[in-house]
């Protein structure tokens, strides 16, 4: 069935598709060659590979440098993206109570800036106050920090996006009924962004679990997260275990990706057997 898209672009949607599945592969094909490359028998990252072996997964996953690399990445990831999901989401609710449309636009420019700023400019800046404030060397302090405020803008632009669709009418009318601003939040508008909250964290998490720059400047002597062992090890020795490290990895993200629309997809199913059990009892009544 043709949609309104579709007719509109005309004789030009083929080749938009042509171009589409085109950069598909351009990104799926290097996946694919560096899983292949990762179950090799040799010892040598060849394509294709030499027979197949899963010798270098277990290398990997029994390998206390790599496993704590992993643990280190993990936990403080997960501070990280706790830290950037609250303030991304308070930041996105506290927005809408500031009434002034110019002071609004600031305020977003703000919170998004991250985005368009490279990381080293973060790293460097972070690794200054690391060497002034002397009690926060040797500390994974600032690497939190940093990676909080790579993530942040992601959180607070999904969590955005989740109030523009909440029926504006909601708040005024619980307000009528004597609910004050905390219930107000608390059992209307954070239920309805449940769903922008996860994809928010999710996305964050997976951002800051692969970031490597703030890594390279931050990293106290000794400690290494999984992203830094990855590049000190391509320029080590360029082995399979590295690319069985980064299918492991890869997979570990597109199982983290996968959460939302199965999440979304449950979601829709209750809402839906809501509506019929709701609708169920109206029917029975027409019926008799």
């Amino acid at each position: 069935m043709s949609t309104p898209v579709a007719k509109s672009l005309g004789l030009y949607r083929w080749p938009i598709i042509l171009v589409a599945i085109a950069a598909s592969l351009l990104l799926i094909v290097p996946f694919l060659i560096l899983v292949t490359t990762s179950w090799t028998a040799g010892s040598f990252i060849i394509f294709p590979p030499e027979g197949f072996s899963l010798k270098w997964y277990a290398e990997v996953l029994t390998d206390r440098r790599w496993m704590g690399s992993f643990t280190l990445s993990l936990w403080t990831a997960t501070i990280s993206t706790a830290i950037a999901t609250a303030l991304g989401v308070l930041g996105a609710i506290g927005l809408t109570r500031v009434r002034s449309r110019t002071a609004q636009r600031w305020i977003r420019t703000l919170f998004i800036v991250p985005i368009a700023l490279p990381p080293i400019a973060y790293a460097v800046g972070l690794y200054g106050v690391n060497m002034d404030l002397g009690f926060l060397r040797g500390t994974l302090v600032t690497l939190i920090i940093g990676h909080a405020l790579i993530a942040m803008p992601y959180v607070f632009v999904i969590v955005s996006g989740g109030l523009a669709r909440i029926d504006p009418a909601l708040r005024p009318a619980a307000a009528t009924l004597g609910a004050r601003w905390p219930l107000v939040l608390w059992k209307i508008e954070l239920p309805a962004l449940l769903p922008y909250i996860l994809s928010g964290l999710l996305f964050a998490f997976i951002i800051v679990f692969d970031e490597v720059v703030l890594a390279v400047f931050l990293m106290p002597a000794g400690l290494q997260t999984l992203p830094l062992r990855m590049l000190n090890a391509s320029q080590e020795a360029f082995s399979p275990e590295l690319t069985a490290a980064s299918t492991l990895v890869s997979i570990l993200a597109i199982l983290i990706l996968a959460i939302i629309p199965i999440s979304n997809a449950l979601r829709a199913r209750r809402s839906g057997a809501r509506r019929r059990r709701k609708a169920r009892p109206a029917l029975e009544g027409v019926v008799e």
